[in-house]
């Protein structure tokens, strides 16, 4: 059972305040990305990018975010909205062609 269990509609406006969150300057590069939000993860994994970078735009790109894995991941609602950050920044990163070493997350 999930530590904080939500609705679906509650999560993926989190899941839209994260992104909206994220500096006006960076904005741009991810008008090309769908972002998805999906009920569970395969690999249990809290996001998962697809696709090309933002410096090579070719490929379509993904991040699709994990509602089950992120409910599991946190003990209250506030430390579940801290997580859906850190997930949209760490995809976001992959985006920005960084590797996982290098990622802040």
């Amino acid at each position: 059972m999930p530590a904080v269990e939500i609705t679906m509609d509650r999560f993926e406006q989190a899941v839209t305040e994260a992104i909206e969150s994220i500096p006006e300057p960076f904005q741009p590069y991810l008008e090309g990305i769908e972002f998805v939000v999906a009920e569970s993860s395969p690999d249990g994994n809290l996001g998962l990018y697809e696709g090309a970078t933002a410096l090579h735009d070719d490929w379509p790109q993904r991040i699709t975010v994990y509602k089950r894995p992120h409910e599991r991941s946190a003990d209250s609602w506030q430390e579940l909205v801290v997580e859906i950050r850190r997930t949209i920044l760490h995809e976001v990163g992959h985006h920005f062609g960084m590797e996982e070493h290098e990622l802040p997350y």
